[in-house]
């Protein structure tokens, strides 16, 4: 039995299979929400438990059969799919779904309070995320990991981590904790859409296939041929990938324009009480 999802070389079957590990995954992070942001607060309003819910069942579909069996060994384009689940669908959903007391909380712990504000910073975050992206499509590492459950595991994880980075900067529910205006949230965003373009172009335009771990594995639909895989992969990455990020920037424009509106011109007398912050 595998406990994660890694490539076998296998013949693919479509039989159901269990992965007791994403389970189990799926299960801690519930009962983190449950024992952080439910228990304490005593009562949870239900938008915030659906947003959670939302993220959960994306890992669970990104990670489990048979969507994570696929990205695991067979076809590179089902591989980007758990990407694009793991680092801009689910962490989004996630932080949606923590209330800002929940997180006003978590600035008293010792630990996650330097890492709540050391991670909302812009650049930081960026880093992390862009660093992640690129190693994670190195041929050499993803033909390393994936043929182990524990490399598959790292490289799942560090998807999700390197999501979470990349939204809390806009998602950070206190300006104490991130300052970014909405024009500079839009910028960046629009920032964090540039360094995925080397890894599509790669996958797209690659005259040859990249990754062994997909090239020699077994084909599962015959008239797509690896380089077609990879080819329809790189697209995925950025049309497909691209997506979250520019719905989020488009809602930060439109409430910003909503609000401005509203403002009174400077020489006006209530121009001197501030609008609260918005995502």
């Amino acid at each position: 039995m595998q406990w994660w999802c890694s490539a076998t070389g296998q013949p693919w079957t479509w039989a159901w299979q269990a992965y007791p590990g994403v389970w189990l995954f799926v299960g801690l992070l519930a009962y983190w929400y449950w024992r952080t942001v439910v228990r304490p607060a005593g009562s949870t309003r239900g938008r915030d438990l659906g947003w959670f819910a939302a993220g959960v069942l994306c890992i669970w579909v990104g990670l489990d059969w048979p969507v994570g069996a696929l990205g695991a060994g067979y076809l590179a384009t089902f591989h980007t799919v758990t990407y694009i689940l793991l680092s801009l669908v689910a962490p989004p959903c996630l932080l949606l779904g923590i209330p800002p007391a929940a997180v006003r909380r978590g600035l008293d712990h010792r630990l996650a309070g330097p890492l709540i504000h050391g991670v909302a910073r812009p650049l930081v975050a960026l880093t992390i995320f862009n660093v992640i992206l690129l190693l994670s499509h190195v041929p050499a590492i993803v033909d390393g990991a994936m043929s182990s459950q524990l490399g598959a595991l790292a490289i799942d994880l560090g998807w999700f981590l390197g999501g979470v980075a990349l939204w809390w900067p806009v998602l950070a529910p206190a300006p104490d904790i991130c300052r970014m205006g909405r024009p500079m949230k839009m910028a960046y965003l629009f920032a964090s859409t540039l360094v995925p373009i080397i890894p599509s172009a790669f996958l797209t335009f690659a005259e040859y296939p990249l990754y062994a771990t997909y090239e020699l594995a077994p084909r599962i639909f015959e008239k797509m041929t690896a380089q077609q895989d990879q080819q329809v992969a790189g697209l995925i990455m950025k049309l497909v990938g691209d997506l979250p990020i520019w719905f989020a920037f488009g809602v930060i424009f439109f409430r910003w324009a909503k609000a401005s509106e509203i403002t009174p011109p400077p020489d006006h007398p209530g121009s001197r009480t501030p609008i609260p912050s918005q995502v």
